[in-house]
């Protein structure tokens, strides 16, 4: 019986250390209670009618943070103002961070051939998928200026510990030996499709524990 109750309260309390929060743009209001719902954690866009950011007409920093030891973790925008719900531009393609704590991009350039202006409206979508499956969602609402500027470096840093490196396929190769086998006793061998790891720009490698590119600044 002691048991059941230790596991019913370590159920329950998974929900609240598996959420996070969006730190710069400020984020469209708090949703905790509800972060799993897409596209902005269950936060109309109507809560942040005030609160919007200004945000660089080429680009700008992003930065939240994260409460998961790594979050497949994804950057994307939606133009407009009315409560926006297609976020159907990549900021930043899917990438994995690592540890707990707050990560900073610098800054996430806007695509050449996207058509904004200064006083455009839109929303900034992060989401993040644990690893329990779970995908966690929030958004920021931002005006694009050309009165705005990226966060300097006092504003714009890693925790220790923090990181993220991208994921990008890699085509399946293969190799062998003629002759005798190896000393292995393995003649041949085969690497399937799969990812190969990329740092993420501005960030530098502290260790490489066996598979992993563990990035942070």
């Amino acid at each position: 019986m002691l048991l059941s109750i230790i596991l019913v309260s370590l159920s329950l309390s998974v929900p609240s250390l598996a959420h996070f929060s969006v730190i710069s743009p400020y984020w469209r209001g708090d949703s905790y209670p509800t972060q799993w719902e897409r596209p902005c954690g269950g936060v109309n866009q109507s809560i942040s009618d005030t609160n919007r950011t200004k945000w660089p007409l080429d680009g700008g920093s992003v930065v939240f943070k994260g409460s998961h030891p790594w979050a497949y973790t994804f950057v994307n925008l939606g133009i407009g103002g009315d409560n926006t719900t297609n976020f159907n531009i990549t900021l930043v393609d899917g990438f994995n961070q690592t540890g707990n704590g707050t990560f900073c991009f610098p800054k996430i350039t806007l695509p050449a051939d996207l058509q904004v202006s200064d006083g455009t409206n839109a929303s900034i979508q992060v989401v993040q998928v644990n690893e329990h499956g779970s995908s966690l969602y929030n958004c920021a609402d931002i005006t694009v200026s050309t009165d705005a500027r990226p966060l300097g470096a006092d504003e714009c840093s890693n925790s220790t510990g923090v990181g993220g490196y991208f994921f990008e396929a890699q085509a399946a190769t293969s190799s062998s030996s003629s002759g005798s086998s190896t000393q292995s006793g393995a003649a041949a061998t085969a690497t399937g499709a799969g990812n190969r790891l990329r740092m993420i720009a501005g960030l530098t490698v502290l260790a490489v524990p066996a598979s992993l590119a563990l990035l942070v600044v």
